[in-house]
């Protein structure tokens, strides 16, 4: 509290020392002369005033010391200071005096009159500083009898709080021993009851049709019939056998996750029948307590593929649900910084700040007091639909007061707050009560779209392929959640191409653990759709390696290396459940491990003899995206492949082909109609909407791969028509709706998923949506046709 008034007064003293430097620059500046400019200092001070009651003031001397101004003691005024002593002898101006000569400015204490009240004396704690210039001294004091009282009263309050809490804590603590009470004989009752239940029990797990044991001091004291059907084994084989030799996990590692948990746990492994046969179970582990001893029952359940499944989708649920955990997160790791002006600050300048920073926001300051805020919206409202100049005022367009936020409030607080408030943006401030960031409503939108993240965390520490395997079977699951809640095909394929790429990357670590690190600097290149980022549930695997060239010499030793790696990486990828290319398009064949250099020769021979079949064959080669190693080579090799095309644009010209030449699988007035033909194969109806929209990415030079991205991009460069746009982008989603759906109805029903899809499956709907993208492959036929005619 005292450190809080020096610092107050000090700061008053500066103020008002700026005062007289303020007058110092006008007689500098020749505007007045020294003598007026130190009788207007000195009245001005003499006028000031600050305290509750107004009384408190500056004084000023100089360094004789002469009183220049005392506004309490006129008398003073022009007197000789040196013999001045207060009651108990303390020369307090010399004091000042000798403070300014050593330190500039420091504090004295003395006793003085009270306020303006020259019969009461009382100490006095004064912040003296000097102003070279003129050779004055100005000084203002605090009492300190004042403070005494602002501490006692402060003690009175803490004792009095004490008391409070004291009170407070003896009644907790009877309530506690009370309930204590209560606990200790409902456990005594508890016992008693355990005691007279113990038979019963017996008898219900004897008639349980689930395998039951009681596990005591880690050895088995009990089994029932079904456990015993199901191991094999007699209940003296079970009592004599230790845990490890009926189930494939270890008690301790049970008991660890009971601790860890400190409750029932539920547990899949595989329980031992015979020497190497082994059956899939899942256990259920309780722990209870049996004549005053801790044991446990453990449960064994036999899993089916069906039960397996039906535990997956459960367990997704819950994760999905715990998603929201994500909405309990404290906002203070997702502050963004400020931006800020101070009062002289216009528009113009504010909004060349703004873009400056990226900030559609900015906060307006008087020294580091905030008193507003000034957003996109508020520019535009109040500035130009106003006809401000952009020399205005910031200040004169700003929203005060500034609503804020706690950093230690939540993100579900926040999104209330947003919503109470009906703003885009809150202020964020610590526990002085300071802005320190902003946090806009985009900002949770953003945040609230990484869900994905908790999956691909689990990816990023698995530690075999078969905890990738494990995770990889949610995929259909979530695919098919997302579809029945309406979600868009490009946040499903994301979300399948997201978990693909950090499977690999996590596959590619073991790889490189195995085999030592690698000779020389590579890719893993994705192909097709996993190129795209446009995979499905029923996906193979299409991928290649392109590493540095190294000379011919070394070419071979280095090569053998990768081909080994690129065997364990496809093997373990198809073991998760990424299935082995049918046509070998895999980094694994050799013929799709190559240099840069040799890349090169390959796509330059491809577009160099463009065979309609040498194209339906390679277009695939087309869509490649690194997903691990450096990025460098699958950039060197775009730029080559675009220098080709545009010396060779008969390539693109016969890519078109493959779309203008082709058929539907079905008829359209008739098939799909009448059902003629029951099935077609999704698949070769989204081909040509994806080769067309690659045919004009290729000609016009675009890097990116994925098929609506492209599309977007061939918009924005007028290259396709807005409705064309539209309709395209529709007729894409429709088709992957189509396909996933029928992959995931594949799979409820244990069948392998595909893309064949039959027509008696589809509604009325769409059995005519389908008419309507057939209509547009036409019109996509029409277009190549007059963009390539006379090529």
């Amino acid at each position: 509290m005292m450190n809080k008034k020096k610092e107050m007064i000090r700061e008053l003293t500066n103020t008002a020392w700026s005062l007289i430097k303020e007058y110092d620059d006008e007689y500098k500046n020749a505007l007045i002369t020294i003598e007026e400019a130190q009788r207007l200092a000195a009245k001005k001070i003499g006028n000031m005033r600050y305290g509750a009651e107004g009384k408190d003031y500056f004084w000023i001397t100089d360094m004789k010391p002469v009183m220049i101004m005392h506004p309490y003691r006129p008398e003073l005024n022009n007197s000789m200071l040196d013999d001045y002593k207060d009651p108990q002898g303390v020369r307090l101006f010399i004091e000042a005096v000798k403070v300014v000569r050593t330190k500039d400015e420091g504090f004295i204490n003395y006793m003085w009159q009270w306020k303006d009240d020259s019969t009461q004396i009382v100490p006095k704690l004064s912040y003296v500083k000097g102003f070279k210039n003129w050779g004055w001294i100005i000084g203002t004091g605090i009492y300190l009898d004042d403070v005494q009282a602002e501490i006692g009263a402060l003690k009175a309050r803490l004792t009095r709080i004490s008391l409070l809490i004291s009170a407070i804590i003896m009644l907790i603590l009877a309530f506690i021993i009370r309930q204590s009470l209560k606990i200790e004989i409902s456990r005594k009752k508890a016992e008693e009851d355990l005691l007279q239940s113990r038979q019963k029990y017996k008898t219900l797990v004897e008639a349980s049709s689930e395998g039951t044991i009681m596990i005591k001091d880690s050895r088995i004291i009990f089994s029932n019939h079904m456990f015993e059907q199901l191991t094999g084994k007699t209940h003296k084989e079970l009592v004599a056998s230790k845990f490890e030799d009926i189930f494939s996990i270890s008690w301790d590692e049970v008991l660890w996750s009971c601790e860890k948990t400190n409750k029932s746990i539920s547990i899949e492994t595989q329980i031992k029948q015979g020497e190497l046969v082994f059956h899939d179970v899942v256990i259920s582990v309780t722990r209870i307590f049996f004549e005053e001893q801790e044991a446990y029952v453990v449960v064994t359940k036999d899993i089916s593929r069906k039960k397996q499944t039906e535990k997956i989708v459960q367990n997704l649920s819950s994760e999905l649900q715990s998603s929201l955990i994500l909405m309990n997160q404290p906002i203070s790791q997702f502050v963004k910084p400020i931006v800020k002006s101070n009062l002289q600050t216009t528009v113009a300048e504010a909004a060349s700040l703004m873009d400056r920073k990226k900030m559609n926001l900015i906060f307006i300051a008087d020294n580091d007091k905030m008193l507003g805020v000034v957003n996109d919206s508020d520019l535009r409202k109040r500035v130009l639909a106003k006809n401000k100049d952009g020399n205005s005022l910031l200040v004169d367009v700003m929203t005060a007061p500034i609503i804020c936020i706690s950093n230690t409030a939540l993100l579900y607080q926040v999104v209330l707050e947003f919503r109470k408030q009906n703003i885009s943006h809150l202020a964020v401030k610590n526990d002085k009560n300071e802005i320190i960031g902003v946090l806009s409503n985009e900002d949770i939108l953003e945040i609230q779209h990484n869900s994905l993240s908790y999956m691909l965390r689990e990816i990023e520490y698995a530690e075999d392929v078969n905890e990738l395997k494990k995770i990889y079977d949610k995929i259909p699951v979530l695919v098919n959640a997302l579809l029945e809640s309406g979600n868009k095909t490009e946040l499903i394929t994301h979300i399948i191409t997201s978990v693909s790429d950090a499977m690999t990357n996590r596959i590619i670590t073991f790889a490189l653990e195995d085999h030592g690190e690698p000779p020389c600097r590579f890719a893993f290149v994705a192909l097709g759709s996993e190129g795209r980022k446009e995979q499905t549930i029923a996906t193979d695997q299409d991928n290649a390696i392109i590493f540095e060239d190294v000379g011919k010499n070394n070419v071979p030793k280095i090569k053998n290396y990768f081909l080994k790696f690129a065997e364990t990486v496809n093997n373990h990828l198809a073991h998760v459940g990424y299935e082995l290319c049918i046509g070998n398009i895999m980094a694994k064949n050799p013929k799709y491990t190559l240099t840069l250099s040799d890349w090169k020769k390959q796509f330059t021979s491809w577009i160099n003899t463009p065979e309609p079949q040498n194209i339906i064959d390679t277009s695939v080669f087309f869509d490649f995206r690194c997903i691990y190693g450096d990025n460098f080579f699958t950039d060197e090799l775009r730029k080559h492949i675009n220098l080709l095309i545009d010396k060779k644009a008969v390539f693109v010209y016969h890519l078109a082909q493959t779309v203008i030449q082709y058929r539907s699988p079905l008829n359209i007035f008739g098939n799909i109609a009448s059902g003629d033909n029951e099935t077609f194969d999704i698949k070769k109806i989204l081909l040509p909407v994806i080769t067309f929209i690659k045919v004009f990415a290729l000609q016009h030079k675009l890097s990116e791969t994925n098929t609506l991205q492209r599309l977007e991009q061939l918009l924005n460069e007028n290259v396709i028509q807005k409705s064309m746009y539209e309709e395209l982008k529709q007729a894409y989603n429709f088709l992957m709706v189509l396909r996933f759906g029928t992959q995931t109805n594949a799979l409820k029903e244990f069948r392998k998923p595909d893309n064949t899809i039959n027509i008696k499956n589809l509604t009325e709907i769409e059995k005519s949506t389908l008419k309507k993208v057939y209509s547009l492959i036409s019109e996509m036929q029409t277009k190549l046709n007059l963009e390539f005619k006379g090529r």
